[in-house]
């Protein structure tokens, strides 16, 4: 079993951010996209602007909030049956094109690395401020399709994980723009 951590590739693909970045940023994902919470109560018609052009991505970068993914409308049909209540998938509409695409609400957060084994970034006066290399709890992680992790109680916004069932789907579609990093692989761990 591995676990992936998932990014948008820059590989000459498109990329975007809040049409308005400040206010939008404040009202809309502070306190809510990085806290594992649901938004899409207070969700509003949020637009968003392409900052970077390129081909086409069904996982397009998103300079918003770190961490948080974002997909085409195609990506969100192909994804939302697997992903199920570990998510919540939030519209954003392109200024231009008035196409939408879903921000990913990862909702699945869970205690699940393994402190023995992991190694962790820190600073001089030793608070710890992000892993240099993960480690997993097997029977933590086993059964996960995408999730966040916490660091020392807080949860660790940068990164969504994803597991082998995730990645080799999105890998046998034709959706475009996916980069997967092995963070972790149960085997090479034991």
């Amino acid at each position: 079993m591995k676990i992936w951590e998932l990014k948008s590739s820059f590989d000459d693909y498109e990329s975007f951010q809040l049409l308005n970045l400040e206010e939008d940023s404040k009202k809309y994902f502070e306190g809510k996209i990085d806290s594992a919470v649901k938004a899409s109560d207070s969700w509003g018609e949020i637009r968003i602007k392409c900052v970077e052009e390129g081909n086409q991505s069904d996982f397009p970068h998103f300079w918003g909030e770190v961490g948080t993914p974002m997909v085409s409308g195609k990506a969100k049909k192909f994804l939302e049956s697997m992903l199920g209540d570990n998510v919540e998938f939030l519209p954003l509409i392109h200024d231009v094109t008035e196409e939408v695409y879903y921000i990913i609400n990862v909702l699945n957060a869970i205690d699940a690395i393994d402190y023995e084994k992991a190694i962790l970034k820190k600073l001089r006066s030793g608070l710890v401020i992000d892993f240099k290399k993960y480690a997993f709890l097997p029977n933590m992680v086993k059964n996960q399709t995408i999730f966040k992790v916490y660091l020392n109680e807080i949860l660790h916004i940068p990164s969504v994980f994803v597991s082998d069932k995730f990645r080799n789907t999105v890998l046998e579609s034709d959706l475009k723009g996916f980069e997967f990093i092995e963070v972790w692989d149960s085997e090479a761990n034991m």
